[in-house]
């Protein structure tokens, strides 16, 4: 299978929630903030939401600074 990870073909292998992409990505939960297929995904809802064929997922890190 293949989605579009913040505009980039990526090829995934089985099936993936949002939150298993962000594990596998190691990515920190903590800070982030999801779009699939344009539309803003909860931390709540990240395990329910399945990647299919073709999905827009963007990523969003935020870090703070000065």
């Amino acid at each position: 299978m293949q989605i579009i990870l913040n505009g980039e073909p990526h090829p995934l292998e089985g099936d993936y929630t949002l939150l298993a992409l962000l594990e596998t990505l190691e990515v920190e939960k903590e800070h982030t903030a999801l779009m699939l297929n344009g539309a803003v995904i909860p931390a709540t809802s990240w395990h329910k939401h399945i990647l299919k064929e073709n999905d827009e997922v963007e990523i969003m890190v935020f870090v703070g600074g000065g």
